[in-house]
């Protein structure tokens, strides 16, 4: 068993013993251990929320400045709090406090405002001149230490928080603190929930951290989870809410950051009976259905997800402590992995599979797939229009059989030519285009089409595996976005649909997604990246998910990007940051040092904030 394991078991939040865990101590940790004089919020009664006006001094992190201007606008803020002695130490820029309000009536709990550490910084008492070589040395008269200073913390309002009846509400800043009000540390678990308006159940996505160091709660870490409503099972209900995997979710993170582990542990999370509302194409009705979750794996890394973590083999108490918590454990049995059969490659070994074929009766439709280039608008237009003809005449359409056709009508005055007027220049420069060794390769080679395994492919509550690590360049380029386009078109289109696609909840994890969905240059990546916006826009209706993997999501489409609600980003490089626009603000500095595991999340409705993932991989991860 690895020390990673051995620590948590021996330290795991929720034993019966005591024990802390073995990360760094963050200032909430202080507080709910009881060091440095903060006493555990335990001690309030459970009918109330814990709150600085009643809290002793011993434990108050501080309290407002009065001697410097406060101000709160709709815009901009200046508020900052002095730090007590005895605080220092442990005080972190991340950390969450509250501050009350003044009350009319005492019998009532006060307002609070909630709010971040957002910078830390040491002001002298006095005037002093340590800018001389002999400052730091010590004398019979003066040492120059920091007892010389106060430690101020600048606060960023997030919300006001009001307690009700038996529940907390929030609402937008729109009133100031008081001078000298007592600032205390937020260490309630329903109190940080409501103020960072994050869910009390949903897919788990890590805890929530400080610095790194998971932030606990009466001894718990705090789980951060992923709005992800859908039907009730206990009551049939459809659950209030909108799942946030149908607004689209980005995962990114640079090499070395632990993003397929983390996307693992995520995905995992999705594995589940839950089902979801969805209207039926042809009748109308409502039906609740499983998700399905197709994930197209350049990599093969994925298809090892249906295997148990032969490290948690026999961790009992460490995976029930898990499932408490409500984290999915263990392989997926619902699993089946597709390699699509190609010809001139070596298929992947992933265990027990099936193969999956490209049919060339895809193309029918998406003529672009044969177009990986910009051509002119006269070549655009005869080439699409000999596809028509094509499709029209054959009976069984494969990819030989549209050469051979083209063969046939090379003369300028067969049928086909003479009836679309393509000139010798022209026809010349379709039969250059429609030779290429890729699509002899990708086209026709096996005995399962896309459509005919349909229902298998995309059976709702299961997990589909696509490898494509035997794949590269054009041949891995057509073979996905054949079956992305096969996906999207059937999603949205409401005419000639496939309905094991149409009627099923999807969700469409791609690993290396800015290979596939980045700027398009030419027509087939403008046909697909088209098709993506359109189905970013409308997931929500359709029940269509995109889930992006990526360590370079500045490549990704800008359009698909700002449809992505759901972002979450580990470690990136300077010169990514720089350029994605959806990195929470005041995180492109952290993002830069972040560690393995370690991510900023922002979620629809929901405020942003740090989390680290599990050490361990919830399913096998060899990689």
């Amino acid at each position: 068993m690895s020390d990673d394991l051995d620590d948590l078991l021996e330290n795991d939040p929720g034993a019966d013993d005591e024990s802390t865990t073995t990360e760094s101590t963050t200032v909430a940790e202080q507080a709910t251990d009881g060091s440095n004089d903060v006493e555990s919020e335990a001690n309030v009664p459970e009918t109330s929320v814990p709150n600085a006006l009643t809290d002793s001094d011993e434990d108050e992190l501080g309290h407002i400045v009065a001697s410097e201007e406060i101000h709160v606008t709709r815009s901009d803020y200046k508020v900052n709090a002095f730090v007590k002695t005895d605080c220092r130490d442990e005080v972190r820029v991340g950390d969450y406090v509250q501050i009350p309000y003044p009350e009319s009536d005492p019998t009532e709990q006060p307002d609070e405002l909630f709010a971040i550490v957002d910078g830390l910084r040491y002001e002298p008492y006095t005037e002093l001149d340590d800018k001389s070589d002999t400052h730091n040395r010590i004398t019979a008269a003066h040492s120059l230490d920091e007892t010389e200073f106060v430690l101020v913390a600048e606060l960023e309002p997030i919300a006001i928080i009001s307690a009700t009846d038996d529940d907390l509400e929030r609402s937008i800043v729109n009133k100031i603190p008081k001078p000298n009000t007592a600032v205390a540390l937020s260490l309630d678990e329903e109190y940080l929930r409501t103020g960072l308006n994050i869910p009390h159940d949903g897919v788990f996505a890590g805890y929530l951290s400080v610095g790194g160091d998971r932030m606990t709660v009466d001894g718990d870490p705090l789980p951060y989870f992923i709005n992800n409503p859908g039907i009730d099972p206990m009551t049939d209900e459809i659950e209030s809410g909108e799942p946030a995997i149908f607004r689209h979710t980005l995962v990114a993170g640079s090499t070395g950051k632990g993003k397929t582990h983390f996307t693992k542990n995520l995905i995992r999370q999705f594995a589940t009976d839950k089902r979801y509302p969805i209207e039926n194409h042809q009748t109308g009705d409502t039906e609740h259905s499983r998700l399905n979750l197709v994930i197209l794996d350049p990599e093969n890394e994925y298809s090892e997800m249906r295997n148990d973590n032969p490290e948690l083999r026999n961790e009992d108490e460490l995976i029930q402590r898990l499932e408490r918590q409500g984290i999915e454990v263990g392989g997926i049995d619902n699993f089946e992995t597709f390699i699509p059969d190609i010809g001139n490659t070596n298929a992947p070994s992933t265990g027990e599979s099936r193969n999956l074929t490209i049919p060339f009766s895809l193309v029918e439709h998406r003529p672009q797939l044969l177009m990986p280039y910009s051509p002119t608008e006269v070549t655009r237009g005869a080439l699409e229009n000999c596809i028509d003809a094509y499709f029209t005449d054959a009976d069984a359409p494969t990819y030989d059989g549209f050469l051979q056709y083209l063969r046939t009508n090379e003369d300028a005055e067969s049928p086909l030519r003479e009836r679309y007027n393509i000139e010798d220049g022209t026809w010349g420069a379709i039969m250059r285009r429609v030779t290429d060794a890729a699509y002899r390769d990708v086209f026709d080679h096996g005995t399962n089409p896309l459509p005919d395994v349909s229902n298998a492919v995309f059976r709702e509550g299961q997990v589909t595996v696509i490898p494509t690590s035997h794949l590269h360049g054009a041949k891995e380029e057509l073979t996905v976005l054949s079956i992305l386009s096969y996906i999207i078109d059937n999603k949205i289109d409401d005419y000639n649909i496939d309905p094991n696609v149409k009627d099923t909840p999807l969700l469409v994890a791609v690993d290396e997604a800015h290979n596939y969905v980045s700027d398009p240059s030419t027509l087939r990546e403008q046909y697909i990246v088209n098709r993506a916006r359109d189905a970013v826009k409308q997931g929500r209706k359709d029940k269509l998910g995109l889930f992006m993997i990526t360590q370079n999501p500045e490549d990704i489409d800008g359009d698909i990007l700002k449809q992505t609600n759901t972002n979450i980003f580990l470690g990136l490089r300077e010169e990514v940051i720089t350029k994605v626009p959806s990195i929470p603000r005041g995180y492109e500095q952290d993002l830069q040092k972040y560690g393995k595991g370690q991510a900023a999340i922002k979620a629809p409705d929901v405020e942003a904030v740090e989390v680290t993932g599990l050490p361990y991989c919830l399913t096998q991860h060899s990689n």
